[in-house]
Order: structure tokens, then sequence, then C-alpha cells
């Protein structure tokens, strides 16, 4: 029971932490009408999750429900990989397709490159 209250509490100051990066200043910021907000989440999510997984590894983190209410809780809640799926699907419909190619290698590309860095930081 324990476990699901860490996992709902990261989970909740996650989707927090997510809705203000998304209605903050980045929301009004768009590169090449690509949605700048949505893809510095994952990039940064993917980065602290590199950056956990690193430090986990390194057993520099041994606690259990600080594992879960980081990872399980506040990162998956923080990333947003179905408002990326959506936005892309925007994308789609509006017949942008250059720009829909250029929002889905940047994002996987780069949150890939960040969850790399940030586990090899946390080595």
């Amino acid at each position: 029971m324990l476990k699901i209250f860490f996992i709902a509490s990261g989970g909740a100051l996650g989707s927090l932490a997510r809705y203000f990066v998304a209605t903050g200043p980045l929301k009004n910021f768009i590169f090449f009408d690509i949605p700048v907000a949505i893809i510095s989440v994952n990039i940064l999510g993917s980065f602290l999750f590199g950056i956990m997984l690193g430090l986990i590894q390194s057993n520099f983190i041994v606690s259990e429900n600080i594992k879960i209410f980081i990872l399980s809780g506040f990162l998956a809640a923080f990333t947003t990989f179905s408002t990326f799926a959506w936005e892309s699907v925007s994308l789609i419909q509006q017949e942008m397709y250059i720009k829909l190619v250029i929002y889905c290698l940047a994002s996987i590309t780069l949150s890939i490159l960040f969850c790399l860095y940030g586990y090899n930081l946390g080595k």
C-alpha cells in the first residue's frame, strides 16, 4: 500500500510539473511550427530518467520507495508521450508532413541522447 502512495504522489507532482511547463512561457514558443513545450518535457524527462537509472545502477539511490516515487510516479507522469502522439496527429491533420518528421525525429533522437547523457552523468 505504501508503494501505491509513493507512485500516486509522485504522479501527481509529475502531472503538475508537466502542466506548468506546457502552459508556461514555452507554450507560446513555436519553432518552425513545432510545439517546443512538449518536446522540452520529453527531452527533460528522458534526461532525468537517465540520471536516475545511472544513480540506481551505481547504488547511489537504494530506497525502493524513492525509486518508484521518481521513476514510476513523477517521471512517468511528467513525460508526455501521449501528448506527443496527439500533436503528431494534429500535424498530420494539418498536412504539415515535413514539420511532423522534424518534430518526431527531434523528439525521439533528443530524448534518447539526453537519456543516455543523464545516465552517464548519474553513473
